[in-house]
């Protein structure tokens, strides 16, 4: 298994980020919760990035294709995190109208970062097995249920 580098980090904590209620991207933290944030974000995405290789079971020769998926992680997680650390703090002077162009911002790159790992990902699926692709669905239906419950969907 390869070494989670920073870039992975950064993926993940876009990842953790775009999961993150609107209300709570919103609210005031102050720095040093930030930092501290970040470094338990960083630490979330590699367990996350170790997680799926084991889940999968990833073989040599689809590394490539996991190491490529990996990054695409890191790097929207690190994009979402420089965007959300543009508005941190400033939601206590932030007019209605700033405070939904944040929003939007957040939705937009939300989107093209979905859009990015869903290629990423769909490069990886068409290398796994029947019984990886198996374990993979499994991972994504059992994350989205989660998901669902905590929204009460």
């Amino acid at each position: 298994m390869r070494m989670i580098t920073t870039s992975h980090v950064t993926s993940a904590l876009l990842a953790i980020a775009l999961s993150l209620p609107v209300a709570a991207w919103a609210q005031t933290i102050t720095v040093a919760a930030t930092t501290q944030a970040a470094g338990s974000q960083r630490e979330n995405v590699e367990q996350r990035i170790a997680d799926m290789h084991a889940t999968l079971q990833i073989t040599a020769a689809q590394e490539t294709q996991f190491n490529e998926f990996a990054q695409v992680m890191l790097d929207n997680a690190q994009a979402m995190q420089a965007l959300l650390g543009k508005t941190t703090g400033s939601a206590t002077t932030q007019s209605a109208v700033e405070i939904l162009q944040g929003y939007l911002a957040v939705a937009q790159r939300h989107a093209q970062d979905v859009q990015k790992l869903s290629a990423a990902f769909g490069t990886l699926y068409a290398s796994l097995t029947p019984e990886q692709q198996k374990a993979a669905d499994e991972m994504f239906r059992s994350s989205t249920l989660r998901r669902e419950q905590k929204q009460g969907g």
